[in-house]
């Protein structure tokens, strides 16, 4: 089964804020995520982020549960399986912040940060422009085909989407596409730099500038 996730802290008395990062099909790059987290935990006291894969779901549901009890923010890439995403769909919901990447479309559609969200929204009209309505409106199809599309193009034309949303959204929108950019860039400076832009814009916490993004 392997050891439990371990907890990635620094500085005295209990953490500020939680992070909880989950990879799928990532277990080879769990090492480069763990000194990402050790590096973004020592530059920012009171930040506690736990990296996990989802053999962890199997293996150490306990210790992945209470990590997620009480977490901030989830952060979920590549979680495919059945039972996996069902587990982690009955976890995740209470938690403030969403970040679901390339997954199972049942599981990205909890993605939330702040007013951006990709669960559909019955019956709720949408002050959005049509170009952007028509795009995010693709999430709450029921062909699987048209969320999938929707999910590869929102990726691809996000950016230019942040000048057609109202000052809140574009702000939570810019927000989940810098955190996208982070984390399709790799690496452990990258990752780290996401875990404490993460800390920067959602908590209380004040990162030593040595590592903070530009």
């Amino acid at each position: 089964a392997g050891a439990p996730p371990p907890r990635h802290f620094s500085g005295e008395g209990e953490s500020k804020f939680r992070i909880v990062l989950l990879a799928g099909f990532e277990t080879f790059n769990r090492e480069l995520y763990r000194r990402a987290a050790d590096r973004a935990a020592e530059q920012c006291p009171g930040l506690e982020i736990w990296v996990c894969t989802e053999r962890d779901i199997a293996s150490h549901p306990e210790a992945l549960g209470g990590a997620l009890k009480g977490a901030d923010i989830v952060f979920c890439s590549l979680v495919f399986d059945f039972d996996q995403v069902n587990w982690m769909q009955e976890r995740i919901a209470d938690i403030p912040i969403r970040f679901v990447f390339e997954s199972a479309l049942e599981l990205m559609s909890f993605t939330q940060v702040g007013s951006f969200t990709m669960a559909a929204k019955p019956g709720k009209k949408q002050g959005m422009p049509p170009a952007v309505k028509a795009l995010l409106s693709k999430f709450s199809s029921t062909r699987e085909e048209d969320r999938l599309d929707g999910y590869t193009k929102f990726l691809k034309s996000g950016p230019k989407l942040l000048k057609m949303l109202p000052g809140d959204t574009a702000n939570d929108l810019r927000r989940w596409l810098e955190t996208y950019a982070f984390w399709n860039a790799g690496g452990t400076e990258n990752i780290a730099s996401m875990f404490l832009a993460l800390a920067t814009e959602f908590s209380p916490l004040t990162p030593s500038p040595s590592l903070l993004p530009a």
